[in-house]
């Protein structure tokens, strides 16, 4: 059995790697002419003991032997002997998730005259650690600073704690915006340098050590590093969520792009990062899709927008709604396919509550030169109410009728045009033109007649 052994296995390091100067020098030497107490056979046996019972995760059981045995003589052990005594209580404590006594116990260890090296910086190590748990981050980043004094070159993990300490402390209830921007700076640098080392071993950097820089430089408003971290995860990781966040800033970024050249660009970034996303089938909620439709309807591409919404209305992963139907329709008529655009506009108006969507059914009908259905469609809507310009509409249906020779329903149509200022002077001309048209029919019919 090993010393090292009676303690938690939490090791590493942290900080920036830096050459050392003769002050530092002279500090490490400092270490290493420590003179260390030995360990006496009966000391060892005790903590042999406890270990037995620690080996088998008997924690009280292992505590009650070091209190027996050792409790009652602390002030009678030497530096080291009391350093080992309180590291294996700490260790006990933490084991048991009793951290506030295990930050006690290590304390205690610190206080010892004549510390090994690896002893201490095992102890402020774990400090740091404990206080991080209780989040105290303050403590926390303290001893992670104490700690890497020694360390000049330290490994990832440890360096990702102290990231996280800064992050955290740079998000806790109350602190300003101003000094949690100033914890994020001071955290990321330590996130960079974990990657960094990863990469230099040639090994895959840790997914959440990208996570934490990303919603660091969002917390910063620092977007173009969040596209350039979020730009990482989709080739590395290509998950939905970091598709949909790389969409949502690219159009975050446009918004507030003035340089319309740089807008355009980011826009069509936009566009393709949600096409990759619902090409790969990551897109499977209803508003997702609908998303997905009204980009490609804003980038003038509507026959790709029918598409989208179409077949999710199909497969039952869109909303049958008032509004999908009418964007299905409106899809199709700004691609110039106005006899499908039919059936989804009309499932919209039968389920509307006013007859705006009957207004426009009936209007493209009249571009299908479909008169009959369009002035059916234009008296539903006149019918249902609630319209914007419910004259327009009747002198719609009047022209429609017009078309169709019913002359005296179109009159009827204008005169109710007619009731509106708006339109009273358009359908008064058309009355009487159509008073002409009515002479000119009727003396024709008595001609022939």
């Amino acid at each position: 059995m090993t010393l090292a052994s009676l303690s938690p296995a939490l090791t590493g390091g942290a900080g920036q790697a830096y050459a050392a100067t003769d002050k530092e020098d002279r500090k490490f030497e400092d270490r290493k002419t420590r003179r260390t107490p030995a360990l006496s056979e009966k000391i060892y046996k005790v903590l042999g003991k406890a270990q037995e019972q620690a080996d088998v995760e008997n924690y009280p059981a292992a505590l009650q032997i070091l209190e027996e045995d050792l409790g009652s003589k602390v002030d009678k052990l030497n530096s080291y002997e009391r350093a080992q005594y309180y590291n294996f209580k700490g260790f006990l404590y933490y084991s048991q998730e009793d951290y506030p006594n295990a930050l006690k116990a290590y304390e205690n260890v610190l206080r010892q005259e004549n510390l090994p090296a690896a002893m201490e910086d095992t102890t402020v190590y774990t400090m740091a650690q404990l206080y991080f748990i209780q989040e105290d981050y303050k403590k926390s980043i303290e001893m992670m600073n104490r700690w890497m004094e020694y360390q000049p070159n330290p490994t990832a993990q440890p360096l990702v704690l102290l990231g996280q300490a800064y992050y955290s402390l740079g998000t806790i209830e109350g602190v300003s915006k101003a000094e949690a921007v100033r914890n994020f700076k001071k955290g990321i640098p330590y996130i960079l340098q974990a990657i960094q080392l990863y990469e230099d071993a040639e090994k895959e950097p840790k997914e959440n050590w990208y996570l934490l820089l990303r919603v660091m430089y969002f917390e910063m408003q620092d977007y173009q590093k969040v596209v350039d971290i979020l730009e990482i995860l989709v080739n590395k990781w290509p998950k939905k969520e970091y598709w949909l966040q790389l969409a949502g800033m690219y159009g975050e970024m446009a918004s507030d792009e003035k340089d319309e050249k740089k807008r355009l660009a980011l826009e069509k970034k936009q566009l393709a990062t949600y096409e990759t996303a619902y090409r790969q089938g990551f897109l499977q909620k209803s508003s997702e899709l609908v998303n997905m439709s009204q980009l490609y309807l804003y980038h003038e591409t509507p026959y790709w927008a029918s598409v989208v919404l179409d077949k999710g209305l199909k497969d039952g992963m869109i909303e049958e709604t008032e509004k999908n139907y009418e964007n299905l329709a409106q899809a199709r008529i700004n691609a110039q396919d106005m006899r499908p655009a039919l059936a989804p506009l009309k499932k919209a108006a039968e389920m509307s509550e006013d007859g705006e969507l009957y207004r426009k059914l009936g209007q493209v009908y009249m571009q299908l030169d479909e008169y009959e259905n369009a002035a059916k469609y234009l008296g539903l809507a006149l019918k249902k109410g609630g319209l914007k310009r419910p004259d327009k509409a009747a002198v719609y249906q009047a022209m429609c009728y017009f078309n169709l020779g019913q002359l005296d329903k179109a009159r009827e149509a204008f005169e109710v045009a007619a009731k509106d200022k708006r339109t009273r002077k358009e359908a008064r001309r058309w009355i009487r033109a159509l008073a002409k048209e009515q002479r000119r029919l009727d003396q024709i019919k008595e001609f022939l007649g």
